[in-house]
């Protein structure tokens, strides 16, 4: 549905945007391969990249119908092919810039840096929004705010609705990502030094 309507209104620029996981093991075919059909027919491409959510269903479905795990192994092979999309992508960019946007929809620490790095080394324009951020309002502000400050382009995605909604749409996020937990403690030491700073009783910051 969305490739078709990508086709329908993407003339001009990326107006509808596909979400892609990357726990899967055929992400980065399933993203090349949509890509070229989108720019075969002059159309323009865009994607949120994430690692996903849903890997007990994927899992349960293939085991239920009878067909390979399409899930990756490891946690940390679903890290590696991240990375392997969202570099693709990024270079992918920087040859057709705006016709190609993409979100980079992460809370860990490492795929963020590795991204900023390739996006200033590609010599994509940090504020350009061809490549930008997004983690959830409240997650990862350790994350979020120095990107701002660097000039990067970060959205805060922000749920809301009803908590037996809500709640089940967060245990998936921190599933998804487990960074969350350790990135929380993290910002939550970052803010005690801050606190202590202020009050005098450190003599610098960090």
């Amino acid at each position: 549905v969305a490739l078709g309507m990508m086709l329908s209104y993407n003339k001009s620029t990326p107006v509808v945007w596909n979400t892609y996981q990357c726990y899967l093991k055929a992400a980065l075919d399933t993203i090349s391969s949509e890509l070229k059909i989108v720019e075969d027919r002059n159309r323009c491409f865009g994607a949120k990249i994430v690692r996903g959510a849903y890997m007990e269903k994927e899992r349960r479905l293939a085991r239920d119908r009878g067909y390979p795990d399409p899930v990756n192994d490891t946690y940390e092979d679903t890290g590696i092919m991240y990375d392997r999309v969202a570099e693709y992508m990024m270079n992918h960019i920087k040859n057709v810039g705006d016709r190609c946007n993409i979100v980079l929809g992460t809370h860990n620490e490492a795929s963020v840096l590795k991204a900023a790095n390739k996006i200033l080394e590609l010599g994509i324009l940090p504020d350009s929004r061809q490549v930008v951020f997004g983690q959830i309002y409240g997650m990862a502000d350790q994350i979020s705010v120095p990107l701002s400050t660097a000039g990067f382009k970060v959205y805060k995605s922000v749920p809301y609705g009803p908590l037996d909604e809500v709640l089940p749409y967060l245990s998936r996020r921190a599933a998804e990502n487990r960074v969350v937990l350790a990135g929380a403690r993290r910002e939550l030491e970052l803010l005690m030094l801050e606190l202590k700073t202020r009050a005098g009783l450190r003599t610098s910051a960090y």
